[in-house]
């Protein structure tokens, strides 16, 4: 994932969110959300996994390779 700084407060900066919404190429993450520490959606999407045990649980990476057919 890439991270821009865009500053909205600028006609351009504006145009350039504008864009991003349009055509849904990225997401839009407030300051406030950075600061508060409020994890993205993939985040939150492995907690939710590990909270319902759908995990593989491996000694070492050799063993995850097998059990995941890599």
């Amino acid at each position: 994932m890439t991270t821009i700084l865009i500053n909205e407060k600028t006609k351009k900066g504006r145009i350039i969110l504008d864009l991003i919404k349009v055509l849904g190429v990225g997401e839009i993450v407030d300051e406030n959300n950075i600061a508060r520490g409020i994890p993205n959606k993939t985040t939150i999407r492995a907690l939710k996994e590990i909270r319902s045990g759908e995990t593989t649980k491996c000694e070492n990476f050799d063993e995850y390779l097998v059990k995941t057919n890599l």
